[in-house]
């Protein structure tokens, strides 16, 4: 979901499985660069980093696509970056990568990475910065994953196939872009619903569920569900 005004994708929606983390695909030979998809006026010049102290943050991350080359480059466009604090980028953030990876399952994990702009700013965080020809580019007040996947794992069903709330769980972690320092912690408080993020964004998530469950999973987040013990 591209938006030009902040040269930045609100959210990008993937499936996640083992098959796509293994393979040829290599970030060496990848190289950061234009989607061909989109006007190269609209998005930003990332062929160096955002000036400050923001990494080019991957909301796909690169890891999770290593089954090709060609699905490893694509993580490198820029429609898929956003302005990330370093810290929160290398540290907190990279430690929600790597939970979610260790969240699949032999069904699907369907997962939504997403950046809001809205609000008021971390103190850390400026509200803009500029990429290597100088577009302003805004920063994200907050960054978010959203999951959805089978509780067992092992269904062999496409999610649209099933009509138990209880067979299905989800979750959004929802954490405020700031400079967390060396932080790695991901809590409860991390924590919110389906129900909650549509409710702060206006978008709609998942539109594969079955209606007659659509609101019961939805409104579930149980973070124990998910490794979150504390």
């Amino acid at each position: 979901c591209f938006d030009p005004s902040v040269r930045a994708s609100l959210w990008v929606a993937y499936p996640l499985h083992s098959s796509h983390m293994s393979g040829e695909g290599d970030r060496d030979y990848s190289s950061f660069g234009y989607d061909p998809m989109v006007s190269i006026s609209d998005q930003a010049n990332l062929t160096k980093s955002y000036n400050g102290w923001y990494d080019r943050g991957h909301q796909i991350p690169a890891a999770d696509r290593k089954c090709s080359q060609e699905m490893m480059d694509q993580t490198f466009y820029a429609t898929n970056m956003t302005p990330q604090q370093a810290n929160f980028n290398q540290k907190k953030w990279g430690a929600l990568e790597g939970r979610v990876r260790n969240m699949i399952c032999s069904d699907t994990l369907y997962v939504v990475t997403g950046a809001y702009f809205s609000g008021e700013h971390h103190s850390s965080i400026a509200s803009e910065t500029s990429d290597k020809s100088g577009n302003v580019c805004p920063t994200p007040t907050y960054y978010y994953k959203a999951l959805l996947r089978t509780k067992k794992g092992n269904t062999g069903k496409r999610i649209d196939e099933i009509t138990d709330a209880s067979q299905l769980r989800a979750i959004v972690f929802w954490m405020q872009h700031a400079n967390t320092g060396n932080d790695t912690s991901i809590t409860s408080a991390d924590c919110i619903s389906v129900a909650e993020l549509e409710e702060i964004t206006g978008f709609t998530f998942f539109p594969m569920l079955d209606d007659a469950i659509e609101t019961e999973v939805k409104r579930a987040a149980v973070a124990s569900e998910w490794g979150i013990t504390q």
